[in-house]
């Protein structure tokens, strides 16, 4: 496949999915802030992620009240999804 915009687009998204698979999975390891992970590739994986997230969360937040899991998360990988298979449709 070349290079096309379409193509270039959905590889981006699709490495954006990956770190948030990788923010997903350093919430789950709770591994201490003086592990190496924690003080070098969490800080740039917050730093990608937050800016998409944080305003996700305040929309939900008069829905989630107290629960513990946070949907944010999956809701932007949802809509990732959608904007890529939109992306992919309209290159055809």
């Amino acid at each position: 496949m070349p290079f096309t915009g379409s193509y270039v687009v959905d590889r981006v998204l699709l490495l954006y999915e990956l770190v948030l698979l990788a923010r997903v999975v350093l919430s789950w390891l709770r591994l201490p802030p003086y592990h190496p992970v924690m003080q070098r590739v969490a800080p740039a994986i917050y730093a990608v992620t937050e800016p998409l997230l944080a305003p996700i969360r305040r929309w939900l937040a008069p829905y989630q009240r107290n629960s513990p899991l946070d949907f944010s998360v999956l809701i932007l990988y949802l809509g990732i999804e959608v904007v890529r298979r939109l992306v992919m449709r309209l290159a055809l």
